[in-house]
């Protein structure tokens, strides 16, 4: 990527068709990524989009990606943003040798050293990001997850606390920056306080203005002050703002309340509108108009070649035809120039194996600090003359169980089952009755309402015939441990990445101690309450 003497800031002397191309940010499908595929270079050569983005298809081998992406800049007249959701936690579009973070809500249990960590994860993100020539990252996530049934943010979130999550995202912002990435706020006004996943449907947030300034708002206006350049918007329906249309087509939401009452002058770019909350409604062409029209400067399409030609038709037959003024078009083009403009020029590699280990370290230790003990009836630490079977409804236990063996515990992996007649059952709980203590790893959320209703009522049953033998490990959401109040040993890790089962197996074997503290309430009976639905790909 070129540096700012390479962009032109100012839309003026751009053709109609290139300020509609600035405006697009496209993903191209096919896997792999060694060299543009027909669909790539379309986006590049014809539509001459503003921007790329990546998901895990196009992010399998970073090397290669790493090629592709320098000739897509070659072809393209004018550089390219190129975007990734590498979150950390639960959302990394790279897999190794990038370092996998443990997450957002990681990092809000962390406490004070939280903030540092925030920023120094940010940093190394960026730095292995610029490696492969990428150079926006679609992150920090600013949502307040004060909704424990929300489907889709959960762990992404920093927590429920908006100065926590404020204080937490402004730090990864410069992070980013001091990293030479661009950073974006996401998903405004806010996806914390919602139950339906927008991948499946639009979800409405009934909030009076004044709760909304009170939590929703508090991130997003301490990330402007802190100068982000870029901010995503959220397919939610904010009834107390604009009853009758989502954030990302409502002037209300993006001019009236982001621009004139927040005074955000950066970019901002919608969350894709291929997600249901919008091609199930009004459609993604008409969406992408829309949302130029309500103040969006750039519109994310992620998959489609067919749905990204139709979205460059609609756009300028709305230009056209005066649905949208070649002053708005020209204005966001405009603002897209500008954040090119911030960028950095090109460094040469610094990847070597010291830094590799110091983001390791520093992965480590962000996966300790974070590790939560939220009961203890005497399960934890383990003694190492104790037998120890570990099950799970995946293979995790397979992976913790050796864990524990390498930190000295003796360990033995177990897999439970969703569905088993009763004397299968009777059989395993037989089987768990022979050890000394029984570590049971839970992932409720991602399945469908009721799978998730069964493994939590199989793992009630369990904790009933074995009571404090049972070390229950929320994997996944600290929200598990409300499901299953009967446990009294429960230990919350925010994710399964390898350095979080690390940090886990450590601390259950008495080799580290559990520091981190919950960002989270957990409501009492959330076991009766309606479960997250099936969460889908990201991608």
């Amino acid at each position: 990527m070129g540096g700012s003497a390479c962009v032109r800031v100012g839309s003026d002397g751009l053709s109609l068709d290139e300020c509609i191309g600035q405006v697009m940010c496209f993903g191209w499908s096919g896997t792999d990524p060694s060299t543009p595929n027909d669909h790539a270079v379309e986006l590049v050569d014809e539509m001459r989009v503003g921007g790329v983005i990546l998901l895990g298809r196009n992010a399998e081998r970073p090397e290669t990606t790493r090629t592709t992406l320098a000739e897509l800049q070659r072809r393209s007249a004018i550089p390219l943003l190129v975007a990734v959701d590498q979150e950390g936690g639960r959302v990394n579009r790279f897999g190794p040798p990038l370092t996998a973070f443990p997450g957002n809500m990681a990092l809000g249990a962390c406490g004070g050293p939280g903030e540092g960590f925030a920023y120094q994860q940010a940093r190394c993100q960026a730095l292995e990001l610029r490696d492969i020539g990428v150079n926006w990252n679609l992150a920090p996530v600013l949502d307040v997850n004060s909704n424990p049934l929300n489907p889709v943010i959960g762990v992404r979130s920093y927590g429920e606390d908006p100065a926590i999550v404020a204080r937490l995202g402004t730090a990864a912002i410069r992070g980013f920056r001091d990293g030479g990435v661009l950073a974006c706020a996401k998903h405004f006004p806010g996806h914390g306080n919602t139950a339906v996943d927008t991948h499946l449907g639009l979800p409405t947030v009934a909030s009076s203005r004044l709760e909304l300034e009170a939590l929703e708002l508090v991130p997003f206006r301490a990330a402007i002050a802190e100068g982000v350049p870029a901010i995503m918007t959220t397919h939610i329906v904010f009834s107390a703002i604009d009853p009758s249309r989502p954030a990302t087509l409502s002037r209300a939401v993006l001019t009236d309340l982001l621009r004139e009452d927040l005074h955000y002058s950066g970019l901002v770019i919608t969350d894709c509108l291929e997600m249901a909350a919008i091609s199930d409604t009004i459609g993604t062409p008409a969406g992408a108009v829309g949302a130029i029209a309500a103040g969006a400067d750039m519109v994310l399409v992620s998959h489609t070649l067919d749905i990204q030609r139709e979205v460059i038709r609609a756009m300028r037959n709305a230009v056209w035809s005066g649905v949208i003024s070649e002053a708005r078009l020209r204005e966001a083009a405009g603002r897209v120039l500008s954040a090119k403009s911030r960028l950095s020029a090109p460094v040469p590699d610094e990847r070597s194996p010291s830094r590799q280990s110091d983001h390791a370290a520093l992965e480590l230790e962000i996966a300790r600090s974070s590790i939560t003990l939220i009961r203890n009836a005497g399960g934890i630490p383990i003694a190492r003359s104790r037998r120890v079977a570990v099950t799970s409804f995946d293979d995790l236990a397979d992976t913790v169980s050796a864990r524990l063996n390498a930190a000295g515990v003796h360990a033995r992996s177990f897999a439970l089952k969703t569905e088993q007649s009763g004397s299968g059952w009777v059989e395993t709980l037989s089987r768990l009755s022979g050890f000394d203590a029984v570590v049971v790893l839970t992932a409720f959320g991602p399945e469908s309402d009721g799978v998730a209703r069964s493994r939590a009522t199989s793992v009630r049953e369990v904790v009933r015939v074995l009571g404090d033998r049972v070390i229950l490990v929320a994997a996944r959401d600290p929200y598990d441990v409300s499901a299953i109040p009967e446990a009294g040993t429960a230990i919350c890790t925010y994710g399964s990445r390898p350095c979080s089962i690390q940090a886990l197996a450590e601390v259950l074997a008495g080799r580290w101690p559990a520091q981190g503290r919950l960002p989270v309430s957990l409501p009492p009976g959330l076991r009766d309450m309606e479960l997250p639905p099936n969460q889908p790909g990201l991608d």
